[in-house]
């Protein structure tokens, strides 16, 4: 097992504890420092005694390779939930953007959300071949 010099040490270990309290901020808004290092304790498989050492950044901590991959997916947790609220949000309002659309010109909008739709499902991304329509008014 390689040992890391002192100064990439205390960076990790600061990582670690930013990683830790963000994570329990976000995951327990009303709960206290100590609740939230007795949560993290369960969440993490570690003694109370040890997160709490990595909560706080004693400087006397060597986080284990173990440790640190059990912090990194508590924080890849959160940025994939996130990811998925984002998503639903996002196709939520995108459904109310066409029904929308639909309700103000339907014979308009209809051909080029069907494109859309369709390019989004192939993930092509949002470019869709083509040039816009026109309306026979402009």
């Amino acid at each position: 097992m390689d040992l890391l010099p002192s100064k990439d040490r205390v960076e990790v270990s600061a990582s670690a504890q930013l990683m830790l309290r963000d994570y329990a901020g976000h995951r327990w808004p009303a709960l206290n420092h100590k609740g939230r290092m007795s949560r993290l304790s369960g969440l993490l498989g570690l003694g109370h005694r040890r997160v709490r050492a990595i909560y706080q950044s004693d400087p006397s901590v060597r986080l284990r390779a173990d440790e640190l991959a059990a912090i990194e997916a508590l924080s890849q947790h959160q940025i994939e939930e996130a990811n998925r609220n984002d998503f639903a949000a996002l196709q939520d309002r995108v459904a109310r953007l066409e029904a929308v659309l639909i309700h103000q010109d339907e014979e308009f909008h209809l051909e080029q959300m069907v494109g859309l739709r369709q390019a989004a499902d192939d993930g092509r991304g949002s470019h869709v071949a083509g040039s816009p329509r026109r309306r026979a008014t402009d």
